[in-house]
């Protein structure tokens, strides 16, 4: 199976850190938001997000040992709100 060109995960990442801003003081974005934004398919989302924990680009903390209740943000920057929806990690 190909890999997705890294160009393209990058670019992918301002579509993330743009989410991000716009759902400051609202619920985490769900899963399903942020492959609309990215189109990143949804069976590699979850090392998508990792990669951009990773690499510094976002952090991501999880309420519950089951990562249904996560809040997001940029480095130094305000977080999301809980995510509200199951089923969103």
């Amino acid at each position: 199976m190909a890999r997705t060109p890294r160009p393209i995960l990058d670019a992918a990442a301002g579509n993330v850190l743009a989410m991000i801003a716009l759902h400051q003081d609202r619920p985490c974005p769900t899963n399903a938001e942020i492959i609309d934004w990215t189109g990143v398919p949804r069976r590699r989302l979850k090392a998508y997000l990792q990669s951009l924990v990773e690499r510094g680009v976002i952090e991501i903390e999880y309420r519950d040992p089951e990562p249904s209740r996560r809040r997001m943000r940029a480095p130094g920057m305000p977080w999301t709100g809980w995510t509200r929806r199951g089923n969103s990690c």
